[in-house]
């Protein structure tokens, strides 16, 4: 892209984008991807895949982390696509066919249940997912919820409540399983955030120590980010 043409889509507003989009759709998937690697540290554009393209570039994804096709449920018109926000961490691995239920468009307690006489517009909240955060196969998400970091959350689950750091869930609803490590080494990993370290300095350890000297890891990053202070 020239940077005339760079400076033309940076000074041209998101909603003007959307206008036009019908009919020059690749104005829109410029303006986009503009915005999206402006908030975005990803040094690959698309590694993490949502369904709603159009209103994905306010997303937060972290590096190196991935997904199959992220399903995101959000009702309503395209002016509630906008209050919807999702943020996903460091090094997340993320299996296909994740669904974030995001608001509700159906209310059993209501006179009926069909849309099509009242839209409830009920909005459940923002999904935040820490990093170091690996989630299996078919796996739902209700809006509201946090996972923390270095959680593991099963294949077919249906997430409705918090999951705290190193917790395994799995289940209908999930529920906890066991934690991958124990609350001492938990409170450590916490503290260090490794993930926050460059990509390169971070292979390079796990190539020396292994993947599994979990101790060692430890040591050395802990010696390295202090020495950054």
């Amino acid at each position: 892209m020239q940077s005339l043409e760079l400076w033309l889509i940076n000074r041209l507003p998101i909603s003007t984008a959307r206008k036009i989009g019908f009919l020059f759709p690749t104005i829109l998937e410029a303006k986009l991807m503009v915005e999206w690697y402006k908030i975005n540290p990803n040094e690959k554009f698309g590694w993490v895949k949502f369904n709603l393209f159009p209103f994905q570039f306010k997303h937060k994804i972290g590096k190196n982390s991935y997904s199959g096709m992220i399903r995101m449920i959000v009702s309503g018109h395209s002016e509630i696509y906008d209050d919807h926000y999702v943020e996903i961490g460091n090094y997340c691995s993320i299996a296909g066919d994740l669904v974030l239920l995001l608001s509700m468009g159906h209310n059993y307690k209501y006179i009926t249940t069909s849309p099509s006489l009242f839209w409830p517009h009920e909005y459940y909240g923002d999904i935040i997912i820490g990093n170091d955060v690996w989630i299996g196969e078919r796996v739902t998400i209700k809006g509201g919820v946090k996972i923390g970091d270095g959680a593991v959350v099963g294949a077919g689950s249906v997430v409705t409540k918090d999951v705290d750091p190193y917790t395994v869930v799995a289940g209908v609803p999930a529920k906890p399983i066991t934690k991958r490590f124990n609350d001492d080494v938990i409170e450590i990993l916490l503290k260090l955030r490794w993930w926050d370290l460059p990509f390169g300095e971070l292979k390079e350890i796990i190539s020396y120590v292994g993947p599994d000297n979990l101790s060692e890891f430890i040591k050395i990053v802990d010696t390295k980010k202090s020495a950054r202070l």
